[in-house]
C-alpha cells in the first residue's frame, strides 16, 4: 500500500523525513500537486499493532505532517490513509485536482488553532433549613441563576470570536470557526482557522477582552495543520 501523509503544491520539499517504517518518505508529483508518501506500508499490520505502538505511529504521523506544515501550506490526511498503488494515487490526484488546488489556495497562509476556555462560576448562596414552598423557591432561583450563567457564557464566547473577526482586515482574511464538544472542565472548545502571520497580533487584540472578563481562563494551541477545515 502507498501510505499518504499529505497533499502539497509543487515543487517537492527538499527534506526527506523519516516515515512510519524508519525509511525516508517520498514525493509523488502530478502536475501542480505533490503527495508525501511512504510505499510498501502494510496497513492491516498497522491496525493490529499493540495500543502503545499504535499510538506511537499516530504521533509520528502527526509530527511528520507538522514538520511539513512548518515549511508550507498542505492538506493533511488522516492516519491510515493509503492507496493500493501509485497509479491509484495518481488517478486520485488527477480526478480531484480542481478541488485539492482550490483547498490549498483557500488555506494558503492559514493555520488551525485550538482555543479552549474555562470560566469560574460565581458562588451561589445556598439556603439551609428551608422547607416546603421556601425550599422550592430557593431551588428555582438557583436553577434560574445557572441558566443565566450559561446564557452569559454563550454570549461571551460569541463576543470573543467577534473580537477576533473584527481585528482582521475582512478584505484580506476570512477566519473560520468550529465549535466542538468540550472536555473535562472546559466551557468552550473551538477550532479556529486564522492567518498565521496575524496570530500574535490577534492574541494581543483579545488580551484586553480577557482582562475585562477575568472569570475566563483561555488557552491557545500552537499553529496546527488545518485538519478540521478541509473541504
Amino acid at each position: 500500500m502507498i501510505y499518504t501523509f499529505a497533499i502539497l503544491l509543487a515543487p517537492a520539499p527538499s527534506d526527506l523525513l523519516m516515515g512510519l517504517t524508519g525509511k525516508p518518505i517520498q514525493y509523488l508529483q502530478s502536475d501542480l500537486l505533490i503527495a508525501a508518501i511512504e510505499p510498501n506500508v502494510d496497513i492491516e499490520a498497522l491496525k493490529l499493532l499493540p495500543e502503545q505502538s499504535l499510538m506511537q505511529a499516530i504521533v509520528h504521523h502527526d509530527r511528520l505532517i507538522c514538520e511539513l506544515f512548518n515549511q508550507r501550506t498542505l492538506l493533511p490526511l488522516r492516519f491510515g490513509t493509503a492507496f493500493v498503488s501509485i497509479s491509484a494515487l495518481e488517478t486520485y490526484l488527477k480526478d480531484e485536482s480542481e478541488r485539492l488546488l482550490a483547498s490549498l489556495q483557500r488555506l494558503d497562509g492559514y493555520a488551525e488553532f485550538l482555543i479552549t476556555g474555562s470560566a469560574i462560576a460565581p458562588k451561589v448562596e445556598t439556603s439551609v433549613n428551608l422547607k416546603g414552598k421556601d425550599y422550592l423557591l430557593a431551588k428555582r432561583s438557583q436553577y434560574l441563576q445557572q441558566e443565566q450563567w450559561r446564557s452569559q457564557l454563550q454570549e461571551e464566547v460569541l463576543d470573543y470570536r467577534q473580537t477576533l473577526i473584527d481585528s482582521l482586515n475582512s478584505d484580506l482574511y476570512t477566519p473560520e470557526f468550529q465549535h466542538v464538544e468540550t472536555q473535562g472542565s472546559e466551557d468552550v472548545r473551538v477550532y479556529a482557522l486564522l492567518p498565521r502571520s496575524q496570530v500574535v497580533f490577534l492574541q494581543d487584540s483579545v488580551r484586553s477582552w480577557e482582562e475585562e472578563h477575568s472569570h475566563w481562563q483561555i488557552s491557545w494551541s500552537e499553529a496546527l495543520p488545518p485538519y478540521h477545515f478541509l473541504n
